[in-house]
Parts: C-alpha cells; sequence; structure tokens
C-alpha cells in the first residue's frame, strides 16, 4: 500500500511531493495553488491497511482532492497487482513525464509557442515563391522554434507553475512540420536560384562569342 501511495503522488499532475517517510509510512505533499503541507498516511492492521489524510490547520476544501487520490490510489494498487514488464512500466513512466500537467494558470510560453509555429509554418509556404534562397532565416527559425518549445515545456509540466503542456507538445509537432517545409522550400529555391544563374551565365558567354558584323562601307 505504501508503495503505491508514494508512486501515486510522486505521478500524479495534481499533487507535488514534498518529502517521503518510509519509517512511518508518510507522504506529505502539497496541492496546486495552495500553499499548506498535506499528509498521507498508512495505517496497516494486520491484513488490512487504509490511508488517512491530514489537512493543515485551516483548510477548509480539499474533498475533490481527496477523491482524485483515493480513486488514483485504488488504479494503481491494482496495476501493480498485474505483473507488467519492466519496459512498459518505463514507457508508462516516460510518457506519464511527457504529458503530466498542473492546474496552475496557462502558460503565456505555451500560447507564444503555438502562434509561433504557426506563423513559421505559414512562412515557410510562402518561401517557394522567394527569388533567392536565404539559409541564414531558415536555421535561425528552424532554431527559433524548438528554443521557444524547449523553454514552454520547461515552465510547465507537473512541477511547473503555469499549465500548457498540451499546448507545448501541439506546438512542437506543428514546429516539427514547419521546420521540414522550411528546409524544403530553401532547397527548392536554392536549386531554382542556381538552375536561373547557370542558364543566365550560360546565355551570356554564348552571346560574348558570337561574332560582331562590322557594316558594309558605301
Amino acid at each position: 500500500m505504501y508503495a503505491a501511495l508514494v508512486q501515486t503522488l510522486h505521478f500524479s499532475a495534481g499533487f507535488d511531493v514534498v518529502a517521503n517517510d518510509d519509517v512511518t509510512h508518510s507522504v506529505r505533499f502539497r496541492l496546486p495553488n495552495d500553499n499548506g503541507e498535506y499528509e498521507a498516511r498508512v495505517i496497516a492492521d494486520g491484513m488490512h491497511s487504509a490511508v488517512i489524510i491530514e489537512a493543515p490547520a485551516g483548510t477548509a476544501g480539499g474533498s475533490a482532492a481527496y477523491s482524485r487520490l483515493y480513486r488514483e490510489l485504488a488504479e494503481q494498487i491494482v496495476a501493480q497487482s498485474t505483473v507488467v514488464p519492466h519496459d512498459v512500466i518505463a514507457k508508462r513512466r516516460f510518457r506519464q513525464a511527457i504529458v503530466a500537467d498542473n492546474d496552475g494558470p496557462r502558460s503565456k510560453w505555451a500560447i507564444g509557442a503555438v502562434v509561433f509555429a504557426c506563423g513559421a509554418l505559414l512562412g515557410a509556404l510562402a518561401m517557394f515563391s522567394d527569388l533567392r534562397p536565404d539559409w541564414q532565416v531558415c536555421v535561425t527559425l528552424i532554431v527559433s522554434l524548438f528554443v521557444v518549445c524547449g523553454i514552454a515545456f520547461a515552465v510547465t509540466g507537473r512541477n511547473g507553475k503555469v499549465s500548457g503542456r498540451n499546448l507545448v507538445l501541439i506546438a512542437f509537432a506543428i514546429s516539427c512540420l514547419a521546420s521540414v517545409l522550411l528546409l524544403c522550400a530553401t532547397i527548392v529555391v536554392q536549386i531554382r536560384y542556381s538552375t536561373t544563374l547557370a542558364i543566365s551565365e550560360t546565355m551570356a558567354q554564348t552571346a560574348s562569342a558570337l561574332p560582331l558584323e562590322m557594316p558594309k562601307q558605301q
């Protein structure tokens, strides 16, 4: 029961673990947007065990959080009672670490990442009609896209103070598509520009090699 409690609190997006005590089988945690510390303690009596949650003094709410904790704890106990391969557990933990979010206010970085990625996508489509390739702009845009996504990813998530991890993942997907289009557009423009330049140089060399006809004297 205690192992399931620790797992539930550590990997749930709705709780921030402060510390856990393996001797007393208790875990101290906080709720999002709540500075008070709660304590969940496992009490065992022979074949039976129970989890008791102690709220900080002066706390009126918390029933929704208690229900969520008990529900997720029950799911964790069922999951632990089933033999699961270690690689599957590792994949689940990785996925949970990527998609886990919190109940904080929406991150401006996450919103900005989506807007910036959509703008870069439209810019990439417009670049196909450029006359000259600009590799500096292409590389700068691609790097900027993933830097913004990285910052948005860092400030959101289970341990972040702001939410919006789902928006960050959407922005990352759009950024990948925009990066591919930026590279393709720059390559296409480069080929077209090089071909046009080569044809122009060939025509200029041909024109310079033609003999000039002298006008006939009367």
